[in-house]
């Protein structure tokens, strides 16, 4: 029987893109240790819990904090982390993992194939609602047979496997911290990634450390990593052209030009299927009719939003959750900015007189409600009168958000199609809110996953985007750039098309 194994040519390019590998040269000199990185950020950092973050500055904060299976390359492939190496079957229906050596937690603790298993069980338990069980539900078993080896038996065939044990909610922890309640990882992290935690307040500084006993022993390069919260976004701004930051964790796109233009600041950009979607609740008045939705579909003007939010950093997308950086993306029709048609579109649905309804956005980040507020203008000739209501982010997660029939989302790229479906759209998906429920699309997505064959996936893939433009359960009115800036004297620093795997290991600093 045949087997799946790792490319070793792709895998050493892919390495050596990312500084996990010997080169022959690094471009940005020579690297130094020590120094701490200042990187800058408008997202609270809510919880460390890596079961259930989903906040920028939480992701990066985990990257820091925990290492998975493996991780997400620039090329969008897997490349290893916890595991050195890994093998398939040949129907890729057992997946065996082999570990590095002398692995070990922050808190000293070694790290071991039971830490694996058991942290991968609890992902799958409903209780710990974990964004990665859908991603992962299809494995069956898993079992250690050494302390090294893991060996995951899925219910189906996945070929992908590999790429979603790398799921930022699917770091490894240890078995001690999941035996106890999993409030307590809340604020107590206790990884094996590059840096440790040493002091944490959501509302103000994150500071991670050093962690000496990382299995790379020459990185990380900083001794420490400073996350600064700046809610407004003039202070950011004002901190990191001054130098009182290093680092610009995410560029609002008015800013981008102005900071990418000053003297001794490099800003990054990077196509990315990252998107704001428009959340229609379907069992809820009035998008429990599909004539409302389409009618609203052909209210926004995708080409004006890209240049007026966007400032051009990034394109217009319609209505489809896949952007053409998914390998089985397929180009969608384009949605007509028609008002005209919509006008009519809404009276057939009952509403001859207009549609008066809210909008709510989370003022955190703020594209979230400049995005609203530019489609309550373009939609107003077609007869929708929205109110656009801004507020703080964690009352819209409170009170809104998988609540409310009408909202902003905002979502970075997966890392696949599969898990981008089974993010927001099958009816189990991780933050299923629009009540769409659609058994078709759900049974092409699991025959997706579970086949082999290429060209049967991308007809299966390509008739599950059909499903989603045909129905219009969220608006995706367009995909974001990833824009990130960093000072001269910060090397190594990283854009990635996720907006989560920096591979902060490597940057070093050229003053201290």
């Amino acid at each position: 029987m045949s087997e799946l194994t790792i490319d070793r040519r792709a895998m050493l390019a892919a390495l050596a893109a990312t500084g996990l590998a010997p080169a022959s040269g690094l471009a940005q000199g020579t690297p130094r240790r020590g120094g701490v990185l200042k990187v800058s950020h408008t997202n609270r950092i809510a919880t460390l819990n890596v079961l259930q973050l989903s906040g920028p500055a939480e992701y990066l904060a985990v990257d820091l904090l925990y290492s998975g299976l493996t991780r997400m390359g620039p090329n969008q492939q897997p490349l290893p982390d916890l595991a050195e190496s890994w093998t398939g079957d040949g129907e890729a229906k057992v997946f065996t993992f082999r570990l590095r050596p002398g692995l070990t937690f922050h808190d000293g603790t070694p790290c071991t194939a039971e830490d694996v298993v058991a942290t991968f069980r609890t992902v799958l338990t409903p209780a710990a609602a974990s964004p990665a069980r859908p991603v992962l539900n299809m494995i069956s078993n898993i079992e250690a047979p050494d302390p090294r080896t893991v060996r995951f038996t899925l219910g189906v065939s996945y070929a992908d496997f590999p790429i979603s044990v790398a799921h930022a909610n699917a770091r490894i922890l240890s078995a001690k911290a999941l035996a106890g309640p999993l409030t307590e990882i809340d604020t107590k992290p206790n990884g094996t990634g590059p840096f440790k935690l040493e002091s944490y307040d959501s509302a103000r500084l994150t500071r991670l450390v050093r962690f000496d006993k990382y299995y790379q022993p020459d990185r990380p390069y900083l001794d420490a990593v400073e996350m600064y919260l700046f809610p407004d976004l003039a202070a950011e701004s004002t901190n990191f052209l001054s130098g009182t930051m290093d680092v610009m964790l995410e560029v609002q796109q008015a800013n981008f030009k102005r900071i990418g233009a000053a003297r001794g600041v490099n800003a990054l950009r990077v196509a990315s299927g990252r998107f704001i979607n428009v959340v229609m609740r379907q069992d809820q008045k009035p998008f429990d009719d599909i004539r409302v939705r389409r009618a609203l579909a052909m209210s926004v003007d995708r080409d004006l939003l890209v240049d007026l939010v966007l400032e051009g950093l990034g394109r217009p997308s319609y209505d489809n959750i896949l952007s053409p950086e998914y390998r089985f993306y397929i180009e969608t029709p384009k949605v007509p900015y028609d008002t005209a048609a919509a006008k009519k579109l809404l009276a057939e649905a009952g509403h001859p007189q207009g549609l008066r309804i809210k909008l709510v956005a989370s003022n955190r980040p703020a594209i979230r409600s400049q995005v609203a507020i530019a489609i309550k203008e373009m939609a107003r000739p077609a007869g929708f009168d929205i109110e656009v209501e801004t507020m703080p982010h964690d009352t819209f997660l409170a009170t809104v958000w998988r609540k409310g029939n009408f909202y902003m989302g905002y979502w970075g790229m997966q890392p696949t199609e599969d898990a981008a479906f089974t993010l927001l759209l099958t009816s189990d998906a991780a933050f299923e809110d629009s009540a769409w429920k659609n058994k078709e699309f759900d049974d092409l997505v699991a025959r997706g996953r579970s086949t082999l064959d290429d060209a049967e996936r991308a007809r299966l893939y390509a008739e599950a985007q059909r499903l989603i433009v045909r129905d219009v359960p969220n608006l995706f009115p367009f995909f974001q750039d990833v824009l990130t800036a960093s000072r001269d004297w910060v090397k190594g620093w990283q854009v990635h098309p996720l907006s989560r795997t920096f591979f902060t290991e490597n940057v070093w600093l050229e003053r201290s």
